[in-house]
């Protein structure tokens, strides 16, 4: 007997370095991508929508975040707020989800009226920016709030990062091998504590 294939919940259009899952928001972030190197391969952060569906978990893609030539190799969560670890920076990212309000009472009384036939056209052409709303009734977005270089070797790299457990200092650490300790501050990295 052949091995029994694992179910997948998820394929991202590119490689994947780093998963976090937001409980009080269902959501599981994945990031990754092809780096700098112009591969064809995106860079990007997606946002999923977990749930039950017929007992067995579904994952949908919500947003698509392009980071353009940075793969994001690590992350770390904290509220709306990720740190996403690219290149030899730190990029700090607020995300907010917003449920739509159902339609009014008049686009509802307009959409029984009879009128000409709307057909559909062709399939939009992918967005470039990445900033894209993918479930309907959900408006979602991302936000850069600020960027520090974290590793200074020749050939930097932020390995890993982390918040602590109030949120107020980031650790970074790199290929440089220093951890390094920021001072967050409203969704910006202030300085390195001494």
């Amino acid at each position: 007997m052949g091995r029994r294939r694992t179910p997948e919940l998820y394929r991202a259009p590119f490689p994947l370095y780093a998963l976090r899952v937001d409980p009080s928001a269902g959501l599981l972030i994945a990031a990754g991508g092809g780096g700098a190197a112009k591969t064809g391969i995106k860079n990007g952060v997606h946002f999923l929508q977990l749930e039950q569906i017929n007992g067995r978990l579904s994952a949908s893609l919500l947003h698509s975040h392009d980071t353009e030539t940075r793969a994001t190799m690590n992350l770390a969560l904290a509220g709306n707020i990720l740190a996403a670890g690219q290149d030899a920076h730190c990029q700090l990212l607020r995300f907010q989800i917003h449920q739509q309000k159902g339609k009014n009472k008049a686009e509802k009384a307009g959409s029984k009226e009879q009128g000409p036939r709307q057909r559909k056209g062709a399939a939009p052409a992918e967005k470039k920016s990445g900033a894209e709303t993918h479930q309907e009734g959900v408006e979602f977005s991302v936000e850069n709030l600020h960027e520090v270089q974290t590793d200074f070797s020749r050939d930097p790299l932020q390995k890993v990062v982390c918040f602590n457990h109030d949120n107020t200092l980031l650790a970074t650490g790199g290929t440089d091998g220093c951890v390094r300790v920021w001072k967050v501050w409203f969704g910006e990295v202030e300085d390195e504590c001494q």
